[in-house]
């Protein structure tokens, strides 16, 4: 691996765990300074001491993204330390809800708040710093619920579709003034919390024969990363705007010839 990032500055959202650890791992190992922020320091720390041994530089700082008064604190960190921000990958959100018929609206705000309120906040504040610099790569980690329904996580689906569309408008507005703006949509990850929320059974389908998905398994948070890594470079300068779709080839089958009473007749 050759150090596409070296020199940059990032910060990573919900780096604590999962997803959000490994694009900080990767971002840290292909040459960036990363600065890793979370609602808890506990796991963050883990993120950090991970990046330490691996010959990376990073730090932490706790905050909650819904907050005006956290996100000032997450860029002045960033201002203190760097000239510049170059990079910035929105991963934080919440995922806990109950059925549609169920879900309070204080959880449906709360959702709101973190997924896309939060991406916002923090994407406004860091792209008025990134126009100095006149370039930036600001990364939205979206879901392919963004694209249609998986269970029941309505408002968890709608902020993930809201996140998509806020990336297009922030792509029209700040290509201009040389930032872009770009999504990655994970399918099925091979998270803790997937691990947490399958029982053995489901989860050996799902990681060595998954029919559902082509390629037949999860994917692994390190391959989201690797897709973060390459649209944060200069490798994807001519890229902004896409929801780049990471998901074992999941929603290229619409899933209707499979579910045919009988075997479709195809014309002749």
């Amino acid at each position: 691996m050759y150090p596409r990032l070296e020199g940059k500055s990032a910060i990573v959202t919900g780096a604590g765990r999962g997803i959000g650890e490994s694009i900080a791992l990767r971002l840290a190992q292909e040459g960036a300074e990363v600065l890793v922020v979370g609602r808890s320091m506990a796991p963050l720390a883990e993120t950090v001491e991970s990046i330490a041994e691996a010959g990376g530089k990073a730090w932490a700082v706790a905050a909650d993204i819904s907050s005006e008064s956290d996100v000032e604190i997450v860029v002045r960190e960033a201002k203190g330390r760097w000239e510049t921000i170059d990079i910035l990958v929105n991963n934080a959100a919440v995922f806990e809800e109950p059925p549609f018929l169920e879900i309070s609206p204080e959880t449906f705000r709360k959702t709101f708040d973190i997924n896309v309120t939060g991406t916002f906040l923090l994407s406004q504040a860091v792209a008025k710093e990134m126009i100095s610099a006149g370039q930036g790569s600001i990364v939205h980690i979206s879901s392919i619920d963004a694209l249609g329904a998986d269970g029941p996580v309505s408002a968890y689906t709608a902020t993930k579709a809201a996140v998509v569309s806020l990336a297009r408008t922030m792509t029209m507005e700040l290509a201009p003034l040389g930032i872009r703006v770009n999504c990655v949509a994970p399918g099925f990850v091979n998270t803790d919390m997937t691990q947490k929320t399958s029982t053995p059974v489901v989860m050996d389908h799902m990681l060595n024969d998954f029919q559902r998905v082509p390629l037949r398994r999860l994917v692994e948070p390190e391959e989201i990363a690797t897709a973060v890594a390459f649209l944060a470079s200069d490798e994807a300068s001519a890229i902004t705007g896409t929801n780049l779709v990471v998901d074992g080839g999941l929603t290229s089958n619409l899933y209707v010839m499979e579910t045919l009473p009988e075997e479709w007749v195809p014309l002749a």
